[in-house]
This record gives structure tokens, C-alpha cells and sequence, in this order.
């Protein structure tokens, strides 16, 4: 739970600067317009940076971050 929280404070106050006002574990962040590219790589940053792990090329595709719940469970693996 604790990697779902941290990822969701960071969007909804680094990326969104609160101007949504909930995020779901399920909401679409690009489809939506949550999040965009730049986003996405301010988010990686930060996911590499807190959780102390590295997201390879091949893992930086649309699927994984779709959602906080599908960029949790790959931050999940990645942690082991």
C-alpha cells in the first residue's frame, strides 16, 4: 500500500499541482490527462529515486504506467 500512496501523493502534488482533486488506483493517467510524457518522466525520476530502482527502456511503455495500480505492481517486481 505504501508504494500506491507515495505514487499517487507524488502525481496529485508534483504533477498535478492538486488540481485533480482524487486519483483511483484505476483511473486512466494519460487517457485522462492526468499525466503526460513530461509527467511520466518527472515520475520516473521520482520512482527511481525513492524506491531505489532503475526502469529499463523495455519497461517504459504505456501498458506500465497506465495506471497508479499497473505502476505500482511493476515497482512491486522491480523491488523484488
Amino acid at each position: 500500500m505504501e508504494i500506491i500512496e507515495s505514487i499517487r501523493g507524488f502525481i496529485s502534488t508534483e504533477i498535478c499541482s492538486g488540481s485533480v482533486q482524487k486519483i483511483d488506483d484505476a483511473d486512466l493517467l494519460i487517457e485522462n490527462g492526468i499525466i503526460d510524457s513530461v509527467g511520466i518522466m518527472l515520475l520516473l525520476g521520482f520512482i527511481e529515486e525513492k524506491f531505489a530502482i532503475t526502469i529499463d527502456g523495455d519497461e517504459l511503455i504505456p501498458e506500465n504506467f497506465s495506471t497508479i495500480a499497473t505502476i505500482s505492481t511493476l515497482v512491486g517486481k522491480k523491488i523484488g
